[in-house]
């Protein structure tokens, strides 16, 4: 019962340190941004930072978002052990095995992910909606949080994409580095 609680109230911790953050991305990106942590099933928003730029619906925090459809789900399926996160893809997909079409999927998400570094949705999980999320990394041994960049799908470029990502991962990793994390063990 101890232990659980010293790691509850390192989470904690960890969770405020990036939290503080948060607004800064929000301002150099002017979109929204959020954070997410591992919860019993499938990545949970904790923090919402809105940006200058009106979405069509925002995500509450305290939601739980789906592995498949969210750039935040991409992430956590990317850095988590499969033992974490096929027991929660299967109860979201309500099914008791991963057919072969889920396992290619699944595979492919997390090579892109480990590729470039971030996950990308447009559309996923709402419509008009475009992500890019990429995890924070802590000197320990617990779960990623991630950090997810929201911003409206019509009007962004891909040369946008590209600069949001950058400054998305150099965000990051600066936050990893300062929570005691070797910023080189990440990096795509």
């Amino acid at each position: 019962m101890r232990r659980l609680g010293v790691e509850s109230l390192r989470r904690m911790d960890e969770v405020a340190l990036v939290s503080e953050h948060l607004p800064g991305l929000r301002d150099r990106t002017s979109h929204a941004v959020n954070l997410a942590v591992w919860g019993d099933h499938g990545p949970v928003v904790v923090r919402w930072e809105y940006g200058a730029h009106a979405l069509p619906i925002t995500v509450r925090v305290g939601a739980t978002m789906p592995l498949l459809n969210s750039a935040m789900g991409g992430a956590f399926l990317a850095h988590l052990p499969e033992q974490l996160t096929e027991p929660v893809l299967r109860g979201q997909l309500e099914t008791e095995t991963l057919d072969a079409v889920t396992r290619d999927r699944v595979d492919r998400i997390k090579d892109e992910v480990l590729r470039e570094g971030v996950a990308t949705t447009v559309g996923g999980v709402i419509p008009g909606v475009t992500s890019l999320a990429a995890p924070v990394f802590t000197a320990g041994e617990s779960f990623p949080l991630v950090v997810t960049l929201v911003m409206p799908a019509r009007g962004v470029t891909e040369q946008d994409v590209a600069r949001l990502t950058a400054e998305l991962l150099s965000s990051t990793r600066a936050v990893s580095e300062a929570l005691g994390h070797p910023t080189d063990l990440h990096r795509p």
